[in-house]
């Protein structure tokens, strides 16, 4: 008895170890927001466009306008959209060391059945500061807000999985 609870157990941690391993995540790729047609009403802000840019990567066709005749389009109301920066940790001389990058969008998905999603999503990262290397900075910046937009999409693809869900 003693040894099938260790074969068991064993199992289950080898399980769980080959899944971690090889990146496994619930939910990673969903459909709520691929092959649609989107009606995105934003400013043009450099964040409302990347953010138009990888919803386009996901095949949808997106559409800056509200027309009478796309009732069958998802909306999608951007009202705050902000990536800000801020010095996180101060070394010896009063030198920056870290930065604090911060980044939010408040949003309102409006669905096919008119059923609104409002919602903020915030993000947090923080970035080592070297004086001499301010040009892999800011190139690791726009990846990171590269990463946030994407992080928000998928935020908002959550949300319309747990409308889908509760209908």
């Amino acid at each position: 008895m003693r040894a099938l609870k260790t074969i068991n157990f064993s199992c289950l941690f080898i399980t769980v170890i080959l899944l971690s391993s090889c990146s496994y995540s619930l939910r990673d790729n969903s459909i709520e927001l691929f092959n649609k047609d989107l009606i995105v009403l934003s400013d043009n802000s450099d964040l409302n466009l990347e953010l138009i840019e990888q919803l386009k990567t996901k095949n949808n066709k997106i559409y800056r306008t509200e027309d009478i005749g796309r009732k069958k389009s998802l909306i999608i109301k951007v009202k705050d959209h902000a990536f800000n920066r801020y010095s996180a940790a101060i070394g010896a001389g009063a030198r920056t060391t870290q930065v604090r990058l911060e980044y939010r969008i408040t949003y309102e998905i409006i669905d096919t059945n008119l059923i609104s999603i409002k919602n903020t999503f915030k993000s947090i990262n923080y970035l080592s500061f070297n004086q001499s290397d301010l040009l892999a900075m800011q190139r690791e910046e726009q990846i990171l807000m590269r990463n946030f937009v994407n992080d928000a999409i998928k935020n908002m693809e959550f949300r319309l999985a747990l409308i889908a869900n509760e209908n």
